[in-house]
């Protein structure tokens, strides 16, 4: 699924930099969609991932860097090498680099805010190649 860059900010169009992210929740009803707000600097890139109700984010890895995900909205489980646990609107998830993740909405929609630090954003999805920002989250 690519990446909707339709509001991607830049150093040159971000304004403040004071930004709501709930501006960047948009829906896709076949298939999570992820919007990116900033991914130009090379020491961090910030997404907002939008699952409906079963929808995922399914599990990968990030080898090369942190990532940091902020509930925004709605609950579900957050995937952690295997296991499933419970998460809610306002909790923080921090993912050491090499820990396989992923998010599953529940019985409503669920956004996150991820963001990665480092200077490449490296995503693996579990048994497969490497996923360059252009090419979603």
């Amino acid at each position: 699924m690519p990446a909707n860059q339709d509001k991607k900010m830049t150093s040159a169009t971000m304004g403040d930099g004071v930004h709501d992210p709930m501006k960047f929740t948009e829906f896709h009803p076949q298939e999570g969609n992820v919007v990116i707000m900033y991914a130009e600097d090379p020491d961090a890139n910030l997404v907002v991932w939008n699952l409906e109700p079963g929808q995922e984010n399914s599990t990968h890895v990030h080898p090369a860097s942190t990532h940091i995900q902020i509930v925004l909205q709605g609950s579900g489980v957050y995937l952690k090498d295997g296991k499933e646990v419970p998460v809610k609107k306002g909790d923080v998830i921090i993912v050491p680099r090499n820990v396989v993740h992923g998010i599953r909405a529940g019985n409503e929609r669920l956004s996150y805010m991820a963001v990665t630090a480092g200077e490449s954003y490296d995503r693996r999805p579990v048994g497969e190649q490497k996923v360059s920002i252009g090419d979603g989250h």
